[in-house]
């Protein structure tokens, strides 16, 4: 794999397979993305993969979409 840089991300699953979020996670998994967390109840899930596999995780059936995480701080 390439030497880039891992970057955290946040997937958003579509509505349809809220419920099949672990058979999503597995297919994220399969695509590139190191899975850190199952927010269920958000429909979301995050983990971290290479900017060059962003693409690929886009593409995994139940994906909605597919954001790096930001850092955010209150001023």
């Amino acid at each position: 794999m390439s030497a880039s840089p891992l970057v955290a991300v946040v997937v958003t699953l579509a509505k349809s397979h809220w419920r099949r979020i672990d058979e999503v996670a597995a297919s994220l998994e399969a695509a590139g993305l190191t899975v850190a967390r199952r927010l269920t109840t958000l429909g979301q899930i995050t983990g971290s993969a290479h900017p060059e596999r962003l693409a690929d995780l886009q593409r995994v059936t139940g994906v909605a979409r597919v954001e790096r995480s930001g850092e955010y701080r209150v001023l």
